[in-house]
C-alpha cells in the first residue's frame, strides 16, 4: 500500500450550505449524472461536504482531514477519504452514477436484478476490505489509519432514490444496506437523493449549535 497522505481541513458552516445548495441545483437540473464528469468533478469543489461524509461513522463526525483518489495497494483507490485527527475513525467513500438504472435493472423473471454499476461500486468497497486486512500489520497502514485495528466505514453513494420504486426493491435495498458486512468492516448505502436529506439534517443540527452557543 503506497504511503497516503491527507489535506488538513477546517469546516465551515457558511460554505457547506453554499456547496448544499449547488447539490441540490445538480439533483434537480439531471436525473442522470455520470460518475467520473458530473459527480466526482463537483464533489472536487465541495470540501465541506466530503468532510461531512464522515459522519457516517458515528465515531468520527466532520472529518478534518481529507484525501481524494486515497490509494490502497497498487490496484485500488477511494473516491474519498475522511478521517479525524489524532484517532483510527475513517470514511472510506466509492461514488458512483447518480440515475434509476445504477441501481435495479429489470428482468424477465419476475425479480429485478442489481445493475453492474451497483455490483462493481459494492464489489469494490468489499476489495478495499480485503486490501486493508491484507496489509493491516504493515508501517504505513499503522500511519495512514492511526492504528493496526482502526474503525473503518465504507459507504457507496449510488443511484437516485427514484429506482426504489417498489416495495421489494425498497426493501432489497434496506436488506442489503443493513444487513450486510465485510468482515468487521461496515458498508453503508446511500442514494444520492439521501446523500443531500443528510447532508440537509446534518446542517441543520449544526445551525442548531451554533445558534445556542
Amino acid at each position: 500500500m503506497a504511503k497516503p497522505y491527507f489535506d488538513a481541513h477546517v469546516f465551515r458552516l457558511i460554505d457547506a450550505e453554499a456547496e448544499l445548495v449547488e447539490f441540490k441545483t445538480l439533483l434537480e437540473t439531471s436525473v442522470d449524472l455520470a460518475e467520473r464528469e458530473q459527480v466526482l468533478a463537483r464533489f472536487r469543489t465541495w470540501p465541506n461536504l466530503c468532510a461531512m461524509m464522515g459522519q457516517y461513522n458515528v465515531r468520527l463526525g466532520i472529518g478534518d482531514l481529507i484525501k481524494r483518489e486515497f490509494r490502497i495497494l497498487p490496484h485500488f483507490r477511494t473516491d474519498l477519504t475522511v478521517r479525524r485527527a489524532g484517532t483510527d475513525n475513517i470514511c472510506l467513500i466509492e461514488f458512483e452514477g447518480a440515475s434509476e438504472r445504477h441501481i435495479f435493472e429489470d428482468s424477465q423473471r419476475g425479480v429485478d436484478t442489481w445493475a453492474r454499476a451497483f455490483e462493481k461500486g459494492f464489489s469494490q468497497v468489499v476489495d478495499w476490505t480485503w486490501a486493508l486486512d491484507h496489509h493491516r500489520k504493515t508501517g504505513d497502514y499503522v500511519d495512514a489509519f492511526g492504528g493496526d485495528r482502526p474503525n473503518i466505514v465504507g459507504v457507496l453513494v449510488i443511484g437516485r432514490s427514484t429506482a426504489l420504486s417498489t416495495t421489494v426493491r425498497k426493501d432489497r435495498w434496506e436488506w442489503r444496506r443493513n444487513k450486510v458486512k465485510a468482515d468487521s468492516f461496515t458498508l453503508t448505502l446511500v442514494t444520492f437523493d439521501e446523500l443531500y436529506r443528510d447532508f440537509e439534517m446534518w446542517l441543520g443540527l449544526r445551525r442548531m449549535d451554533a445558534a445556542a452557543s
